[in-house]
């Protein structure tokens, strides 16, 4: 509960001067409740550092810095938190379109909200899950050059998205 009340003080708390989106608001620290597995592993989740947050935390601090241009003072009509912002990651080995294998998991929200998701460990069940086998190495792949197009600004590159 002090990690889902902590996001929601953090998301309120802004210097209109200075942005700094990214890598930067990942917290040292874990969000979830630290657990042992059966056999006494410790398992501390930790926040993303990289990827798919930082991407819409910086398109978020864009955003705001095209308004305050256009309207020639501060204005952050954007805003974002990883109270209420899922995540997705995907990974695979192998290689080839028969011999890989993969998996890929999304979770919501990043920082578990114990409250409004009482009986799931402060998540929301419909939004985070696993997925394991030959499809997510399919799907690593089509990003992987989904991405390449989009990063040398190939013709309709805005279309994919972050």
């Amino acid at each position: 509960m002090v990690c889902t009340r902590l996001a929601r003080n953090l998301s309120k708390f802004n210097l209109p001067k200075y942005f700094a989106p990214g890598i930067a608001f990942a917290p040292p620290h874990a969000i979830s409740v630290p657990r042992i597995s059966k056999n006494g592993t410790a398992i501390s989740p930790l926040p993303p550092r990289t990827g798919m947050p930082s991407g819409i935390t910086a398109k978020l601090v864009a955003d705001n810095i095209i308004d305050m241009i256009n309207s020639g003072k501060p204005a952050l009509n954007h805003k974002g938190s990883m109270g209420n912002m899922g995540a997705a990651c995907i990974a695979s080995a192998g290689f080839g379109m028969t011999k890989g294998s993969g998996i890929s998991i999304t979770t919501f929200p990043i920082v578990p909200d114990y409250e409004k998701y009482l009986d799931t460990h402060g998540r929301q069940l419909g939004k985070t899950f696993g997925e394991i086998g030959l499809a997510c190495h399919w799907l690593k792949l089509a990003l992987h050059y989904a991405f390449m197009y989009k990063v040398k600004m190939k013709p309709f590159w805005w279309l994919i998205p972050e």
